[in-house]
């Protein structure tokens, strides 16, 4: 259902809302300008006081973010809310590495201990294409898309104010105009900043930011049947000459003069252009967000009665009626209870009234939701102009019932009745209901429960709510060319015939995306033929990866680390690997064979070979007798060599860690390489290993916060076929607590 189109209004099952009665149709269009665009919420918030709603949102960049979210039904409170608790610095953060507390144990392993990542190609390494996937950030906008009070069904006309995200296609450098498909997507797309982040690939094209064609969509509003824009303009300025002091800030400076060219031919088929005073603010510090916001509602606040007297005029001349008109008339009134500036000054006339006078005044008793319907009859009684102006009642309320009640807010329902019980209702308020009752299902996070029905009885004089089950029929998945479904499938929290909800979605994504087997992951709603699905998008990686390390010490110097791995062995998510690293005193390489998961358990396997060896320097104390002190000196070098096997089983505990049990079969070999001969040994060693790791660090090397715990019992007997028996209890646990946070101030 579309709430904004008279002619797709669906009276069946919605017959109690106000339907737009506009002769042109209002256009907000929405600019880029990175950080600078959070000042547009501040005009949301002006605009949505003075009801000015618009028939079309068209949003470029950080516009096509605001605007789609405003579209899906946010208010400008719950965007602004939105973006304050938002870790900008996190979501915008120009790595591929996953946040620890997604990652499995040994996951964390790996990712810590490597500074360098490439794709590999056969055996050729894959330079990137970008800094970042920007999974971050379509990870942030998916999950509160997906939680908004209107999902698309089929496109972006569903939403509350029907939706435009502008794009560019970089294959071939045209602007795009995004409709229809998974909004989460085509909003990322429009803020994809190319080199930054990877292209975001959408119904088959490869699309980044929309404001490299076009910064301030106007002409796409009108070219969409807009009769009138709004524009809200948070461009970046060009730089002063003394910013252009270095090479990178020149070659942004040539670019910004193309699109500032662009931008001014855009403005200039304005309606109305809001344009915040943020000076040269930049579009990358997203750290003073009530300073932005506050500087968009100056500006919507200073302009606003101008707007407003524009909008009046647009409406009062492009009416049919303007050229009809009467003389010196006299005004009747039936069943009319608000009387405004407008209807004064029309029962006051005394010369010409113009019909567009009278259909100004029916507008406005409309527009107050008291009224079913209000309309004038013009007529000629004795040569004395008569004009009865007449307003229907909304019918009054008996009581609201409510099928298949979520759980919603009874206060809702109880003040709602309070005020209307026994009195007509107001078309204005009904809407506010539905909206509200959508607010509070969707903060209880269920993410796909619906009012399938909102409709006023006449014969019962009820108001009759349905909510639906929030259910899906289907769960499609698209683009695994390679990894099974089975696998992608146990990682996700949401199911069919199980009610969605936000945590499971973001979960969900969370899990998908910390598999490092994809370089996007998104969810969207549609339905199909009266299914409901849950369509899961995925773009694979090449999972084949070179990881490449270095470190320094005193008693080694440099070390390097080399591992080669294939993170998705035949589609299964289980990794094959061999790694390599060390120096010239110290080897150690190892094969591996393991499962994060195996099946749909939570059980992980690990095989692994290992051949390692370390060069151990002997020292004695002497007396250096002119100095009078102690000094060590080296008497020789053994070298300690181990090769063996291992292999454990255990349960991961959730992503914190795992409890495990461990088979060791290996050799030990102690050979002297220089000096005297004091070490010469030949060692099997079979032992068991119990344990648990746990590791909720929030960072490597130097945590905030977060603890690590490694314990474990080992014991090896010979009656295990070991040559030496022991065995061994080991406890280590560090706890990390922040005391308090540095913030610098300029």
């Amino acid at each position: 259902m579309n709430f904004r189109d008279a002619s797709n209004f669906d009276t069946t099952n919605f017959n109690l809302f106000p339907k737009k009665i506009n002769n042109k149709k209002i256009g907000l269009v929405l600019s880029g300008g990175g950080a600078r665009g959070i000042s547009q919420i501040g005009i949301l918030e002006v605009l949505e006081k003075n009801n000015i709603e618009p028939e079309l949102i068209v949003g470029t960049s950080i516009g096509s973010l605001v605007g789609g979210l405003k579209s899906s039904g946010y208010n400008s409170k719950e965007i602004s809310n939105l973006f304050k608790k938002t870790n900008w610095p996190n979501v915008l953060k120009l790595t591929n590495t996953a946040s620890r507390e997604n990652l499995y144990f040994e996951q964390k392993k790996i990712q810590d201990k490597s500074l360098i990542s490439l794709s590999l190609d056969g055996f050729k390494p894959i330079l990137p294409s970008s800094l970042s996937n920007g999974q971050s950030i379509l990870d942030i906008i998916n999950v509160e898309i997906l939680n908004s009070r209107y999902n698309t069904k089929n496109n972006f006309s569903d939403l509350k104010y029907p939706f435009i995200s502008v794009a560019t296609n970089i294959d071939n450098g045209n602007s795009e105009v995004l409709t229809e498909g998974n909004l989460s997507e085509a909003i990322k797309a429009s803020i994809t900043f190319p080199l930054l982040y990877s292209p975001t690939f959408f119904n088959g094209k490869n699309l980044v930011d929309g404001g490299l064609t076009a910064n301030i969509p106007v002409q796409q509003a009108l070219d969409y049947g807009m009769d009138f824009t709004i524009v809200v303009n948070s461009t970046s300025p060009l730089k002063t000459s003394k910013e252009l002091i270095n090479p990178l800030n020149t070659a942004d400076q040539i670019l910004s003069i193309t699109m500032d060219k662009l931008n001014d031919l855009q403005i200039s088929k304005a309606g109305f252009v809001f344009t915040p005073d943020i000076g040269n603010y930049s579009s990358t510090d997203y750290s003073k967000i009530d300073y932005l916001i506050n500087k968009g509602r100056e500006e919507a606040e200073n302009k606003i009665t101008e707007l407003l007297l524009k909008l009046d005029s647009l409406e009062y001349y492009s009416s049919a009626y303007f050229n009809n008109f009467v003389i010196n008339p006299q005004i009747i009134l039936q069943g009319i209870s608000e009387i405004d500036d407008g209807i004064y000054s029309l029962i006051n006339k005394k010369d010409i009234v113009r019909y567009s006078d009278v259909e100004k005044v029916l507008k406005f008793l409309y527009k107050t939701g008291n009224y079913a319907n209000v309309f004038a009859e013009i007529s000629n009684v004795n040569s004395q102009a008569i004009i009865n102006i007449t307003g229907i009642p909304n019918p009054e309320l008996n009581s609201i019932i409510i099928y298949n009640n979520p759980g919603i807010n009874d206060s809702l329902i109880i003040n709602f009745e309070n005020k209307y019980v026994n009195n007509s209702l107001n078309s204005v308020d009904n809407l506010k209901l539905y909206d509200d009752l959508l607010g509070d299902i969707r903060s209880k996070g269920l993410s796909y429960i619906e009012i399938t029905k909102f409709i006023y009885d006449y014969n019962s004089r009820n108001i009759l709510i349905y909510f639906s089950n929030g259910k899906v029929n289907e769960i499609e998945i698209n683009g695994n060319y390679r990894t099974n479904n089975s696998f992608i499938e146990r990682e996700l929290k949401v199911s069919e015939n199980k009610i969605i909800t936000k945590a499971d979605i973001e979960q969900s994504i969370k899990n998908l995306s910390s598999t490092n087997l994809f370089s996007q992951v998104s969810l969207y709603f549609i339905e199909d033929n009266e299914k409901k699905k849950l369509t899961l998008n995925l773009i694979e990686k090449n999972t084949r990866n070179i990881r490449l390390a270095i470190r320094s010490d005193n008693e080694r110097n440099f070390q390097g680390l080399i591992d080669i791995r294939d993170e998705n062995f035949l589609g299964s998510g289980n990794e094959i690997g061999i790694s390599g690293s060390g120096s010239l005193r110290n080897r150690e390489f190892k094969a591996e064979f393991r499962s994060n998961r195996f099946f749909d358990t939570y059980l992980t396997y690990n095989l692994t070979g290992l051949y390692s060896f370390n060069d151990v320097n002997t020292y004695k104390e002497v007396i250096n007798e002119s100095r009078g002190e102690f000094v060590r000196e080296r008497t020789g070098t053994y070298r300690d060599i181990k090769k063996g096997l291992r292999f454990l089983l255990g349960s991961q505990l959730e992503k914190l860690g795992i409890l495990y049990s461990q088979l060791i079969y290996e050799f030990y070999n102690l050979n002297t390489i220089s000096g005297e001969e004091i070490l010469s040994d030949n060692l099997r060693i079979i032992k068991l290993k119990f344990g648990t790791l746990i590791d909720s660090q929030d960072k490597i090397p130097f945590p905030n916060e977060g603890s690590l715990l490694n314990l474990y019992y080992e014991t090896s007997q010979d009656n295990l076929g070991s040559n030496v028996s022991y065995s061994k209890i080991f406890i280590n646990y560090e706890q990390y607590i922040p005391i308090g946070i540095y913030r610098s101030e300029e």
